[in-house]
């Protein structure tokens, strides 16, 4: 099998390594204490040491930016996507054992954060007391349970709770594209070891050719997943599309969000109307309602290690399917794999998007019939491949310019309308276009510098 970190044939992180960066990281230290005897970052205790509650200590928190380039394969639509997904800041942190932890937060797409100043008052504080506190944010959450594994020498999952698997389901994502561009994603995923793609299904492509192209470039075991983020509008459009595609296109597999999700009574009846199992996002309507009403067969779950618990115990009661949706680099991916560890419904493939980037900022990553190992190792279990990480890093910070874009959506019927953002998604959601017609498609530019592009736009937009 490949190598899993390099997605295609160049290796993740091809950035070269700046041996004297510019910019100093921003850091936060406590007085040193005398550390514990032979301590490592991978086994901060030796094997005759007695641990102490002093071990846990936080003594350091640092913040590293980075801005880590998307793949080639997919980067012009993920630029206009989600562009300040490549912004990523890399938490360490240390404690008294001499462990240091790892964790990572998209600034730009996080279930939360913590500025800076927040971080700070929690050096001196012991890690135990913090892991569960969601507030610290996406980052320094991780950071501090990976920290913890490593001085008490046990995986994350053991913190977490029993581990109910040793293997977790994955999924490759990927943005609204062309057929061709869907069907060449899905030749990489399954390349890379991975048996299903979540996709962003919207009305200004030909769904039903965006399947064909990747029924026809893909294994017969491969699926597919549609998020529609309610862009089907109603029951009274989604009820015979999804019921025509599920009858031609044996790929599709999970609806995520047909409908609007508060739209209980539609949410309802169009599960009575189509056969593939349809989730919802936890919490959107009640938790209650949607499992008493039957708006959905299964969740989508993210948030805080507290939240994904006590969510996904409560899908475990309910015995509804999850997949978890925490969103980075191979860092959070595998963080995700431990959380989806312990959690029995944890049985749909999470959506991580770490095929999205050209590294996955890892010296080891592997997917394999569709799913991650468990790590076993302390802590997160991984190693974190400094070099790269060090290429990457940026100013602390550095907000990522966005440069202009043409929109141009090109009707069935010859017409063209041409917008300079996405802006064109509310009134398809709103009911003011069509959805999802025959032959419909939309094509984009971004700034390239050129004389071509300027003039294009100007004139359009003026």
């Amino acid at each position: 099998m490949r190598d899993s970190q390099t997605w295609d044939s160049q290796p993740w992180g091809s950035k070269p390594w700046d041996s004297t960066p510019e910019y100093q990281r921003y850091i936060f230290t406590a007085p040193a204490r005398k550390p514990v005897s032979g301590p490592s970052h991978d086994m901060p205790i030796g094997e005759h040491d007695t641990m102490s509650s002093n071990d846990f200590t936080i003594t350091a928190i640092e913040r590293w930016r980075l801005d880590v380039p998307f793949h080639e394969r997919c980067a012009h639509t993920v630029e206009i996507r989600v562009p300040g997904w490549s912004v990523v800041d890399l938490y360490r942190v240390t404690l008294a054992s001499g462990a240091m932890g790892v964790g990572e937060t998209l600034e730009n797409y996080t279930w939360g954060k913590i500025g800076d100043d927040g971080a700070q008052r929690y050096v001196n504080r012991n890690a135990w007391e913090l892991i569960w506190d969601d507030s610290l944010g996406a980052g320094l959450q991780m950071a501090l349970f990976d920290a913890v594994g490593k001085t008490a020498r046990v995986p994350i999952h053991r913190l977490l709770g029993s581990q109910f698997r040793e293997q977790c389901p994955v999924s490759w994502w990927a943005q609204d594209m062309e057929p061709k561009l869907w069907a060449r994603e899905a030749v990489a995923a399954e390349e890379h070891g991975f048996t299903t793609m979540k996709v962003k299904a919207r009305p200004w492509f030909d769904i039903e050719d965006q399947l064909e192209a990747v029924s026809e470039a893909t294994s017969d075991h491969f699926l597919l997943d549609a998020d529609f983020n309610g862009l089907l509008q109603g029951v009274d459009v989604a009820a015979p599309l999804l019921k025509r595609l599920e009858e031609t296109f044996p790929i599709l597999a999970i609806i995520e969000s047909p409908i609007p999700q508060d739209d209980v009574a539609g949410n309802a009846a169009l599960r009575r109307k189509i056969a593939s199992p349809i989730a919802m996002h936890f919490g959107s309507p009640p938790v209650m309602t949607a499992i008493r009403e039957g708006v959905c067969d299964g969740f989508v779950i993210g948030g805080g290690a507290s939240r994904v618990l006590r969510d996904g115990t409560l899908a475990h009661h309910a015995k509804m399917p999850f997949w978890l949706q925490l969103v980075g680099t191979g860092l959070t991916t595998m963080w995700s794999v431990h959380l989806g560890a312990v959690l029995s419904q944890a049985r749909w493939p999470a959506i991580p998007g770490v095929n999205i980037y050209s590294h996955t900022l890892l010296k080891e990553f592997h997917i394999s019939g569709g799913h991650a190992a468990v790590p076993e190792g302390p802590g997160l279990g991984v190693d974190v491949d400094w070099d790269v990480v060090d290429g990457f890093r940026v100013d602390p910070d550095y907000k990522k310019p966005q440069p202009r874009e043409i929109h141009t959506i090109f009707w069935p019927d010859g017409r063209q309308t041409t917008y300079k953002d996405g802006s064109y998604r509310e009134e398809f959601l709103a009911g003011k276009l069509p959805v999802f017609l025959p032959g419909i498609r939309l094509e984009r530019r971004l700034d390239d510098g050129s004389d071509d592009f300027d003039n294009s736009w100007t004139e359009l937009f003026g």
